[in-house]
């Protein structure tokens, strides 16, 4: 939910390009365009999904925002500093206002290191604390996630899926961050283990006022959890609203196709399945025009040549397409 007009996040056309080097001195002979020209708000206590198949620029935005990835154009800034240009040092101080949750947290921990070491780390980087003074903190965290204080000396290995997804919760909400970013946390998850992690998610947003930033391909998720919904397709936005008005109301066609895919919960009811042509370009060889018209069923000789505008159409309720 929106508590504050001011964002605590924002980007402005923000681009991460990878460069494609090439020939006998490797100069760079092209460019796989990530993110292109994206620009949005997040605002304090709520939570924003970003969705989109893979390889549509999703977790590359959310790296890029932390400083994980180092931006090629545009800007952030965050609590309204401009952050994108700090050098690693200047950023550090942001960097605990901002954390992440990975898809695969079994390949952030190291195998040979015991979870409580692991998670006193932050601590040890961060702040001044003793010894005693980490350990205390970990415990303590191990409890808030669910946990138990005998997994301080246990290895990652020794940890079911769910479980070490609750270490990587532990660990971003150590230094007590505003905004946490999400990426992919719970598709590699059971169904009933997303539930439960969902809901520490949600507990721990409640109780310590979180923001998320929650990358996903699943959308049956997004609309549980999110309170607004950015569609994002080969590195650009498509479609920026509320959950209600993207699920009740989506106007790009692409949103509509990604709606489309979602199982029905009730056996035998036929759905009106959006197929979409062909495969996603590449992002090293960008289609002029419209990005999607290359897979469009709506698609016409102007969405060929000129690059639609990114316009309201109701109020909170943005889209880039001719057809609308």
């Amino acid at each position: 939910m929106l508590t504050d007009s001011t964002p605590l996040l924002e980007t402005n056309k923000l681009k991460k390009y990878y460069p494609i080097k090439g020939g006998l001195f490797k100069k760079t002979i092209g460019n796989v365009k990530a993110v292109q020209n994206v620009s949005f708000q997040i605002y304090e206590g709520e939570t924003l999904g970003v969705v989109g198949e893979s390889g549509c620029g999703k977790s590359t935005l959310g790296r890029t925002i932390l400083g994980l990835e180092k931006s090629t154009g545009g800007s952030i800034s965050f609590r309204g500093k401009t952050i994108h240009h700090l050098s690693e040092s200047k950023l550090k101080k942001f960097k605990k206002d901002m954390q992440m949750v990975f898809q695969d947290p079994f390949a952030s921990l190291n195998p040979r290191q015991r979870i409580g070491d692991a998670l006193e780390e932050v601590f040890v980087i961060h702040t001044n604390l003793n010894k005693s003074e980490r350990k205390k903190r970990v415990l303590l965290l191990l409890k808030e996630v669910g946990l138990k204080e005998e997994h301080y000396r246990r290895y990652p290995h020794e940890f079911s899926g769910g479980q070490r997804q609750r270490i990587g919760i532990a660990r971003a909400i150590a230094l007590n961050p505003s905004l946490i970013v999400c990426d992919e946390a719970v598709s590699a998850l059971d169904v009933s283990v997303q539930a439960q992690v969902i809901k520490l998610l949600k507990d721990l947003q409640e109780k310590y006022k979180l923001t998320y930033m929650f990358i996903s391909h699943d959308l049956g998720v997004v609309k549980h959890m999110c309170d607004r919904v950015l569609v994002m397709y080969l590195g650009t936005m498509v479609e920026l609203g509320s959950s209600e008005q993207i699920y009740r109301n989506p106007l790009h066609p692409y949103t509509k196709a990604l709606l489309s895919a979602i199982p029905r919960p009730v056996p035998g009811r036929k759905k009106n399945r959006v197929k979409m042509q062909g495969d996603i370009p590449s992002a090293s060889n960008y289609p002029n025009g419209c990005p999607f018209h290359t897979r469009c069923p709506l698609a016409q000789d102007r969405c060929r040549t000129i690059v639609p505008e990114w316009r309201e159409v109701e109020e909170g309720h943005f889209v880039a397409c001719h057809e609308v």
